[in-house]
């Protein structure tokens, strides 16, 4: 065989495997800004927003959206790109030349691996100011909710009528203040009171505390330390205003989630949830590759007669059952039944064997 014919074939694979993730991705995306945009515009029409602010939020959604659904668009254009090759005989071409199903999974084995590393970065660096914008654009400019400054990643700061306010962590699923201090100045700028309490609960209707107490400060000098009774603090924010400034863990770089989780731990904060979007993190870009594995052996056993809509189905199939997998292992996870690492690369490594499985059977 020549010694140029190997990395001429693939070049043409990586050529019609690259098409298809191209025109996958853009359907992909196209259907999920369809959906997202018919389920949030009734809301958004609410507030009377401007064109550009609507187009711009839904622009700034893409970074996000391409994370998300990278997986699926190249097991879908693994499985298109090679099954257009054996409808067209031409694997079998390539295989009866000598060429084996490793040889014509090599290269497209080392592009999925740097596309893995490449959505590391994206997610590290271009999903964050992206996914901020967009939330910023979505509550405080169509839906007019009053800005709140986070002044840190880790913590929530704020300032309201009655002073400034510190929230170590907000709990948006249990709609739980954990670790609130207010400090309550004078109109001369003096520090006349500060009020503390570990945990704070929103019932439906207002908050219930937990270890409050005051500390309150004379213009003497003097200080008087008491505990206060339920309802003797007074939250006038309601979880909606705390969601102004509260960032998802898939909206935070690695960086900037690893700080928050130091953080809180080092409050004695429980942080098992935020230690297993740590690792899913570092898990969830390379289930590209993952998905190029299952792919390559699947579609090398594709006739002449396979359909690209049989492609697809399998394609639905598959990624299907992964998020089944890693959505259960993910629950598993922060409900601590498995430690943060098993539960956020079990997919992967899962996924990655029965694709393993596929090639020994393959060749």
């Amino acid at each position: 065989m020549p010694s140029l014919w190997l990395p001429t074939v693939a070049g043409y694979v990586l050529r019609e495997v690259g098409r298809s993730l191209f025109l996958t991705l853009a359907a992909f995306i196209l259907l999920y800004l369809c959906i997202d945009f018919f389920e949030r515009i009734p809301r958004f029409l609410q507030h009377d927003p401007s064109t550009s602010q609507v187009v711009i939020y839904f622009l700034l959604k893409i970074p996000l959206i391409v994370g998300q659904i990278m997986p699926a668009a190249v097991l879908a254009s693994v499985l298109l790109g090679l099954g257009t090759l054996a409808r067209r005989a031409e694997l079998m071409a390539m295989r009866a030349c000598g060429v084996s199903l490793w040889q014509i999974a090599t290269p497209l084995l080392a592009a999925a691996t740097l596309l893995s590393l490449g959505m590391l970065a994206w997610n590290e660096f271009v999903v964050p100011p992206s996914a901020a914008r967009s939330d910023y654009i979505e509550r405080v400019e169509i839906k007019k909710r009053a800005y709140r400054n986070q002044f840190r990643q880790r913590e929530i700061w704020y300032q309201d009528r009655r002073g400034f306010t510190n929230i170590d962590f907000f709990d948006r699923d249990q709609n739980e203040i954990q670790g609130l201090t207010r400090y309550e100045f004078d109109e001369e700028f003096r520090l006349r009171r500060v009020v503390s309490a570990a945990m704070a609960r929103w019932t439906g209707a207002s908050w219930t505390t937990r270890d409050a107490y005051e500390v309150l400060v004379d213009p003497q000098g003097g200080i008087e330390t008491r505990n206060l009774e339920a309802g003797g603090l007074v939250i006038d924010e309601t979880p909606e205003d705390f969601k102004a400034v509260y960032r998802e863990a898939e909206h935070m770089s690695y960086q900037a989630l690893s700080a928050q989780t130091r953080d809180l731990a080092a409050k004695g904060i429980d942080t098992n949830d935020s230690r297993v979007e740590l690792w899913l993190k570092l898990a969830l870009p390379f289930a590209s590759l993952v998905m190029a594995v299952i792919a390559i052996p699947l579609a090398s056993r594709h006739s002449r007669q396979s359909s690209a809509a049989a492609n697809v189905g399998i394609a639905l199939v598959i990624g299907f059952s992964y998020w089944v997998v890693l959505a259960l292992t993910s629950s598993l996870g922060k409900g601590e039944m498995l430690p943060p690492i098993i539960a956020a690369w079990s997919a992967n490594v899962l996924f990655a064997v029965i694709g393993a499985i596929f090639f020994l059977g393959s060749d």
